[in-house]
């Protein structure tokens, strides 16, 4: 009777503890499909954190309990898949405070390895142990949380969709003037991960569908927005639309992620809709073609119709430029456009250059005419060259001459080294009362065109570095010290302007932050200093730090400036990690504006890890 009691009174107290837990409300935060490699669960939108409470220090109960341990596993179908402890190796869990968080890779860690997970159904369980006078005894109970891996063929996404302006749409004159709102559908189901929708608009041109357009021709609007499905568009339409262009336009949206990948069937993109101006102004029956555009002879046209500004190359500006002939209605007569082709009725040209070109050369306008008509024969070294010329002589797009009242259009690329209008002269457009003339070649008329500003190649020649000169400091009070050494140039600078962009200080710890509510301390300059004396001023906010320029100072070999950056307080003996980011903005002498973005980090270290 006496051992039936004592085995009762054994079992009645595991009971009694097992009820008792010293270690309560454990929750673990884990999104429902996270990352399949573990390793990501320390940050981003796949982090880990664990919580819990205790009834007792560091999970002691009336001192049988000397510790307590923190067992995380990740089970399938019940059996563990990754984790490398039990519960007598387990990792000691320091219970100091009665609520305990450990967010990111201090979770992360209590797995003791990585796993990348397969696509299925986990859960992951997190439980306390600790040894008592009895041996290793759990102090709470096995908390676990569901979760999903899923395989990238389980990943469908509906691309999203256009919804306004809606396909077919035709906007009046009026409205073409006034800002275009563009709206889509978000990308279904919605991902964990930011979603950027690129909006691209076309404008096509004579002879297109809106698919040639969005294959060949350059987008005239496109924009990244995150996470949002509208953009208002200003501008869009400037002005009538000329040939080669027409009134007519299409538009989709295509989604990416944070890599810059497509995200979604159809490579992340919606269908294309298309909307046109109702008023098409197309028809110029009301400003002829000036005098100085028509030839004697024959009522021949050149024009140049527009430009596109692409990217710069070797330091020159690069417009892709579009152009057409028109023999008018008032001609009788056809006008000879190749004549490197054969075309009955015209003696062999005296002077016909080299290659494959159009008999009606473009060159640059110069003070004097050489004779030579190839078409990189640029008269002034100074101008440009012309290449690219689409189609070519040789295709059967390019006719051997122009009957009256039709057009050719075609384009070609140009090099310039300055971004103003130029002139451009053409040669030789005869027809049938020019064609015994020897010296038609030398006839010429002129089309000027204003080039679109390339606002984005303003800095493409600028060099600007912040060099660290040195190391980045704690003075112990709350502050960090450093300097760069800052170079701009070629051209001389008006003002320096340093932007604080970006802060952050993570404590190993959250124990180690000091409940501080003090805004100042949370990444700001207390100072920006310079010795160099052609610059004055300092901090003149928060995260703003100006210094200006006694006249325009040539600062190609550097200037050295120091900053000090408070930071927050944290209790003694702590390690923690302060990111931050600084964006130089120079003003060069011309009101140039350009900009350098630096980030730079620091670790603060208290006391060595045991």
């Amino acid at each position: 009777m006496k051992k039936t009691l004592t085995i009762l009174l054994v079992v009645l107290s595991l009971q009694m503890f097992a009820q008792n837990y010293p270690i309560t409300s454990i929750n673990i935060s884990l999104p429902a499909s996270p990352d399949a490699n573990t390793a990501n669960w320390g940050t981003g939108t796949s982090m880990l954190t664990i919580s819990a409470s205790s009834k007792g220090q560091n999970g002691r109960i009336d001192g049988s309990v000397m510790e307590s341990r923190i067992l995380v596993t990740i089970k399938k179908g019940g059996a563990v898949a990754c984790g490398s402890f039990n519960s007598k190796s387990a990792p000691q869990s320091n219970f100091n405070t009665p609520t305990k968080v450990w967010s990111g890779t201090n979770a992360v860690s209590f797995l003791g390895k990585e796993c990348a997970l397969t696509p299925g159904d986990y859960e992951i369980c997190v439980q306390f142990f600790g040894y008592g006078t009895t041996g290793m005894v759990p102090l709470s109970e096995e908390k676990c949380k569901s979760f999903s891996i899923q395989g990238k063929e389980d990943l469908t996404y509906q691309p999203p969709q256009p919804i306004s302006p809606a396909n077919g749409t035709k906007l009046s004159a009026a409205d073409a003037k006034m800002p275009v709102s563009f709206r889509w559908t978000p990308l279904v189901p919605r991902p964990q991960q930011p979603v950027t929708y690129r909006l691209s608009v076309w404008q096509l041109m004579q002879g297109q569908t809106g698919t040639q357009a969005l294959k060949a021709n350059q987008p005239i609007f496109t924009k990244d927005v995150d996470n949002l499905t509208q953009v208002v568009v200003s501008n869009l339409i400037t002005g009538p639309c000329r040939p080669p262009y027409l009134c007519d336009f299409v538009w989709n949206v295509q989604a990416l992620n944070r890599e810059g990948k497509a995200v979604g069937s159809n490579k992340g993109t919606s269908e294309l809709f298309a909307f046109k101006m109702a008023d098409n102004p197309n028809t110029n029956n009301d400003n002829p073609p000036s005098p100085q555009m028509m030839m004697g002879g024959a009522n021949a046209e050149f024009k140049l119709d527009s430009a596109v500004c692409l990217r710069k190359e070797n330091g020159q500006f690069k417009y892709h430029i579009f152009a057409h002939y028109s023999n008018l209605t008032g001609s009788v007569n056809n006008i000879l456009l190749n004549d490197i082709q054969s075309f009955a009725g015209y003696p062999v040209n005296p002077n016909p250059g080299t290659g494959l070109n159009l008999r009606n050369n473009i060159r640059m306008k110069s003070g004097s005419y050489n004779g030579a008509l190839t078409m990189n024969d640029i008269l002034e070294s100074s101008s440009g060259t012309i290449t690219n010329i689409s189609p070519t002589p040789a295709s059967i797009s390019t006719p051997a001459s122009l009957a009256p009242n039709s057009i050719h259009n075609f384009q070609f690329d140009f090099l310039t080294t300055t971004n103003t209008p130029v002139q451009f002269t053409y040669y030789g457009l005869v027809d049938d009362a020019l064609k015994d003339k020897a010296n038609r070649n030398a006839r010429n008329e002129i089309d000027s065109l204003k080039y679109p500003q390339c606002p984005c190649s303003a800095c493409d020649d600028i060099h600007i570095s912040a060099a660290l000169s040195g190391e980045i400091k704690n003075n112990g009070n709350g502050s960090l010290g450093f300097g760069v050494n800052l170079t701009a140039g070629p051209k001389k600078v008006k003002r320096i302007k340093a932007d604080l962009v970006y802060f952050d200080m993570k404590a190993d710890d959250d124990n180690c932050l000091v409940c501080n509510k003090s805004s100042n301390t949370f990444g700001n300059f207390s100072t920006a200093t310079t010795t160099n004396t052609n610059f004055s001023g300092g901090v003149t906010a928060g995260h703003t730090a100006q210094l200006d320029a006694l006249g325009n100072v040539d600062i190609s070999n550097g200037i050295p400036i120091k900053f000090s950056l408070n930071i927050p307080p944290l209790v003694s003996c702590c390690n923690a990690t302060v990111n931050f980011c600084i964006r130089y903005i120079i003003t060069f002498e011309d009101c140039t504006v350009c900009n350098l973005l630096d980030c730079y980090t620091y670790k603060i270290t208290g006391c060595p890890k045991n």
